[in-house]
């Protein structure tokens, strides 16, 4: 479930759909929910990204972003 990814919702018409996720990410996006790392020289940074919303903020462009990127395929399902 994303703003990005989510269209509506399966049994709901459109406007109820819409009103429940708008809902549903107002929710998501409290500040209790949300962490924001303020990065140091060698951090490193390791999440799920199947049930995790992330995004990133602005930097400044005369600094280096440098990302890896490991995946780890598995059927299992992390939530039930």
């Amino acid at each position: 479930v994303g703003p990005h990814l989510t269209k509506y919702v399966v049994g709901l018409s459109r406007r109820d759909s819409d009103a429940l996720l708008g809902e549903l990410y107002a929710h998501l996006e409290q500040p209790r929910f949300i962490w924001t790392h303020e990065w140091q020289v060698d951090d490193l940074v390791l999440f799920d990204n199947r049930p995790t919303m992330h995004r990133r903020l602005a930097f400044p462009p005369d600094q280096r972003r440098l990302m890896k990127r490991t995946q780890v395929f598995n059927d299992e399902i992390p939530v039930e």
